[in-house]
């Protein structure tokens, strides 16, 4: 059954964070998000990012929910503030279901919302959505080697890293070292081995 955008896409909050549909109004920050270094090291976004890709970036998050798929891509905006209160653009996260009872998530956020939490939240709330209506069993995550951020909220929302896979995250130009990882749904949402220390 297909999905009108935005109007069916389900608004996920915590009462901190909310995770919304996309709109034009957020252009402006997925620029200003993907075209910071960090995003650049660690992404595959374009390069250069600018006004158009931003704009190619939301034609495709409405395809993906107006085809409403089993495989298709469920996208939100991460906000801050309640719905229908304020929800200034935080950054953005989704997650891709294979259609084989697993998703693997992907989330990034904007240069100035980071350091405070928010993508653990925002993990939390997707992944309550992915395990519940979409049935995921497990969720897998992936990222960059060098990309502790990523990982800490990964490790801090319960995912295991399973290992280090040579050129698993395929960037520009070259294919680069990842860390991958997974959480059942059925695990705690908690931190499931420590911390590493050369972190």
């Amino acid at each position: 059954m297909s999905r009108r955008f935005p109007d069916d896409v389900p608004v996920l909050t915590d009462g901190m964070v909310t995770l919304r549909p996309h709109r034009p109004a957020d252009a402006d920050g997925v620029v200003e998000q993907c075209a910071d270094p960090a995003s650049v090291r660690f992404t595959t976004v374009p390069r250069p990012y600018g006004p158009q890709q931003a704009r190619e970036f939301l034609e495709l998050v409405r395809r993906e929910w107006e085809e409403s798929s089993p495989t298709s891509a469920r996208f939100w905006a991460i906000g801050l503030g309640q719905h229908p209160g304020p929800v200034t653009f935080a950054g953005s996260i989704d997650y891709r279901p294979s259609g084989a009872g697993t998703a693997e998530v992907g989330y990034g956020l904007h240069p100035m919302a980071r350091g405070r939490g928010l993508a653990v939240r925002a993990l939390n709330l997707v992944l309550d959505q992915a395990f519940g209506e979409d049935g995921i069993e497990v969720m897998h995550w992936r990222a960059v080697v060098g990309n502790w951020p990523s990982r800490r909220t990964a490790w801090r929302s319960g995912f295991r890293v399973e290992g280090t896979v040579r050129q698993l995250c395929p960037l520009p130009g070259r294919a680069q070292d990842g860390w991958i990882g997974s959480l059942h749904r059925d695990d705690p949402r908690r931190p499931c081995e420590p911390w590493p220390m050369d972190s």
